[in-house]
């Protein structure tokens, strides 16, 4: 599929050993590490399939519901991330080995054994994203300077339409496509290729109106307003900007561009070095500028990351890239070392950081946490008061666990799943790692009772209330979060606000 050069040959010993290698590896790191907060909540979505939700579009949602049709287990529910990099590996390969046989087995190695590539395996809306966003490059490529058919443009308008369907990162991809049409390659064809992009792309953009319009529009509210509310730039974002390139790529990466600019510069013609310099540097700059609206996250970068090794591949000789290989995986390993101290040494050993115990110990002792609730779960419905904690606790116990009170900005899907209707007059026991603010949650409850109980030497605080006070609770929490997180423009057209008409905001 990625190799439309005339050139065969078979992939060398080193790399396919390399490949199989991290595969094998990987896989043992799903099986072994905990589920994060961010993963057990898309599993949430998993198991109530929709064409949208709160945060994002719902591909991830999709995989995770047909994997969830087979097991729950993590290993299999992360498969599709473990394979993730070792595919874009190969495929880097594929490409570059017809166009730069002499380095391409090294540049899909660094690109491998690279940290973010090594050690996350979490299954999360970028995995889909990631995937989706490379074949369409690589598509949008063979349409502009290889096939130059209208077919394949239409591939890359699919592909660019799913990874838009996984995250709205895509919108950018999109971008990219436009305006390197519009600066280098302004011909009629070109251009209609370009209308057919946006063919394709527009059923999935239209899926996600009409979600939207019929959800509170929750997917545009959050992505525009609530999470760019409050935005603090400063120097240190930028810094903090500046440090995740340089951990993305390395600092031997780094150092042998800026010492090799003369070739970059001679690469800049070359059809194809072009095409993948500008999809992985337009969204880099665009980040750099949207650093005055919003601090950028690493995962931010991942799913242009693949882009930067092809579009370098030409500038490093075989020694470079050789000499940058070996500086990853041994960076790698430092990340590995750390990983399995956390996860191997007792948690009493990080007694002094409590919050880093309790974490701990429900990652690693899940069952235990949940044997000291097991005596309540007849006769109350649990909860508690942050989404990743109900999510992790959710995919234990396997037992929906409610987010209680207003938590964070972020991952409000429970707001679809909880009724707080039929919770009147009924009880709620509240799971919290902290004391922290759990006696102001009493006066929700005709009674309540504070207790804690120890696992390993982590302490965890439990609220035991009867009697829930529906009309309380909505007039102090449920109000102030429409207010919030509900506040849809006047200008926009609303179908349908199942969180407005439920509790009566209309």
């Amino acid at each position: 599929m990625f190799n439309s050069g005339t050139i065969k040959q078979e992939i060398p010993s080193f790399l396919l050993k390399m490949l199989v290698a991290v595969f094998l590896f990987r896989l043992a790191l799903a099986a072994w590490l905990p589920m994060s907060g961010d993963e057990a909540y898309f599993i949430v979505w998993g198991k109530h399939l929709d064409y949208g939700f709160y945060d994002h579009t719902p591909v991830v949602g999709w995989l995770l519901s047909a994997l969830l049709s087979v097991s729950d287990a993590s290993l299999w529910l992360r498969l599709p991330s473990v394979i993730l990099p070792v595919f874009i590996s190969y495929s880097i390969y594929r490409i570059l080995q017809s166009r730069l046989p002499d380095v391409a087995a090294w540049v899909a190695l660094t690109y491998l054994v690279a940290p973010v590539n090594m050690v996350n395996i979490l299954i999360t809306t970028d995995t889909p994203l990631i995937f989706f966003s490379f074949v369409s490059a690589w598509f949008f490529y063979l349409a502009l300077y290889e096939s130059k058919s209208n077919r394949d443009f239409l591939l890359a308008g699919l592909f660019l339409g799913l990874a838009f369907f996984s995250k709205y990162f895509a919108v950018l991809l999109g971008f990219s496509y436009g305006f390197y049409i519009i600066f280098f390659q302004r011909d009629r064809k070109n251009l209609l290729g370009l209308g057919l992009i946006l063919l394709m792309v527009m059923p999935f953009v239209g899926l996600n109106l009409l979600w939207n319009y019929n959800h509170c529009w929750n997917n545009i509210l959050f992505n525009l307003i609530n999470r760019t509310s409050g935005a603090d730039v400063s120097l240190m974002s930028l810094i903090k900007y500046i440090g995740m390139l340089v951990y993305l790529f390395s600092p031997v990466l780094i150092y042998f561009l800026i010492r090799n600019k003369s070739i970059f510069k001679l690469q800049l013609p070359v059809n194809f070095y072009h095409v993948y310099i500008w999809l992985a540097l337009f969204p880099l700059v665009l980040f750099l500028l949207l650093l005055f609206r919003k601090e950028v996250g690493l995962h931010w970068l991942i799913s242009f990351y693949p882009f930067a090794f092809i579009a370098t591949a030409a500038v490093l000789n075989v020694k470079q890239w050789r000499w940058t290989f070996h500086f990853m995986w041994l960076f790698s390993i430092v990340h590995l070392l750390v990983i399995s101290a956390i996860m191997l040494l007792p948690v009493e050993i990080f007694a002094n950081k409590k919050e880093a115990v309790e974490n701990l110990t429900i990652g690693k002792y899940p069952q235990e946490v949940l044997a000291e609730l097991k005596p309540y779960e007849k006769d109350y419905n649990f909860a508690t008061i942050s989404y990743g904690m109900s999510s992790v606790l959710s995919y234990y116990s396997g037992k929906h666990v409610i987010v209680f009170d207003k938590a964070s900005f972020h991952a409000r899907e429970d707001e679809r799943l909880t009724d707080y209707r039929k919770l009147d007059g009924k009880n709620i026991l509240i799971f919290k790692r902290t004391p922290l603010n759990l006696d102001k949650l009493k006066r929700y409850f005709a009674q309540a009772e504070r207790k804690s109980f120890k696992v390993r030497k982590a302490t965890f605080e439990l609220l035991i209330g009867n009697k829930f006070n529906y009309d309380l609770y909505r007039e102090e929490v449920l109000k102030s979060i429409n207010k919030e997180f509900y506040a849809i423009p006047d200008w926009l057209p609303v179908g349908q606000c199942e969180f407005k008409e439920k509790y009566n905001f209309n």
